[in-house]
C-alpha cells in the first residue's frame, strides 16, 4: 500500500477514534445510510466505525477518508 493511502488511512481512523468523523457527518446533516452508499458499504459499517467497534480499512476506507475531508473542508469555508 502506498504511503499516501497509509497516511490517510490513519487520518480517518483518529477521526473516527476522536468522533470527529461523526461531528462532522451530523454538521452536514447527512445520514448515515447516505454516508454508507457513498462509501459502497453497509450502514451497520458506518455505525460500527462512528461506534468504534470497528476501524475502516481498505478501498472502503480510504472512500470514507475523502468523504471526511470534504466535509471538514466544507465546514470550514462555511465558517
Amino acid at each position: 500500500m502506498a504511503q499516501n493511502h497509509i497516511l490517510r488511512l490513519a487520518q480517518v481512523r483518529a477521526a473516527v477514534t476522536s468522533g470527529e468523523a461523526q461531528q462532522l457527518r451530523e454538521a452536514a446533516q447527512l445520514s448515515i445510510g447516505e454516508v454508507a452508499r457513498a462509501c459502497g458499504v453497509d450502514q451497520s459499517t458506518v455505525w460500527r466505525w462512528e461506534r468504534g467497534t470497528r476501524l475502516p480499512r481498505g478501498d472502503k476506507a480510504l472512500r470514507y477518508a475523502e468523504l471526511i475531508d470534504s466535509l471538514r473542508q466544507q465546514l470550514q469555508r462555511a465558517a
